[in-house]
């Protein structure tokens, strides 16, 4: 389960720079063809449903994996609370960024590491 969670928060960081290298080659592609007089549609053209579909299904992902994560922060005993805090509101806006940190301090190691749990000393 920790694998199917760590890669499904490497597609949410991964993801937005598939999404913008394909932006600027469809833009390319939209803008060569314009200088073409043909009437048969791009290659590139059919893909834009497609590629909508996984806009949408990644957007839907990342609000899963954030409501996933903040849950998990929130009933995290072991975690230090400070950089829980910190963690949980960069979720809110740096998630490319925090849901990954949060996966490897956390959630794969079976024991946090030190630094990152409850102080217990005065």
């Amino acid at each position: 389960m920790k694998i199917i969670l760590g890669i499904l928060t490497a597609w949410v960081v991964i993801y937005p720079i598939i999404f913008f290298l394909a932006w600027i080659v469809m833009v390319f592609s939209f803008a060569s063809q314009a200088n073409q007089n043909t009437s048969e549609p791009n290659g590139l053209a059919l893909l834009v449903f497609p590629v909508f579909f996984i806009i949408i299904c990644s957007a839907f992902l990342q609000i899963g994996l954030e409501i996933f994560y903040i849950v998990h922060i929130i009933l995290n005993k072991v975690g230090g609370d400070f950089l829980r805090a910190l963690l949980g509101v960069g979720l809110v806006f740096f998630p490319f960024i925090a849901m990954p940190v949060y996966y490897f301090i956390y959630i794969l190691p079976e024991i946090p590491p030190k630094w990152a749990q409850i102080s217990t000393s005065g």
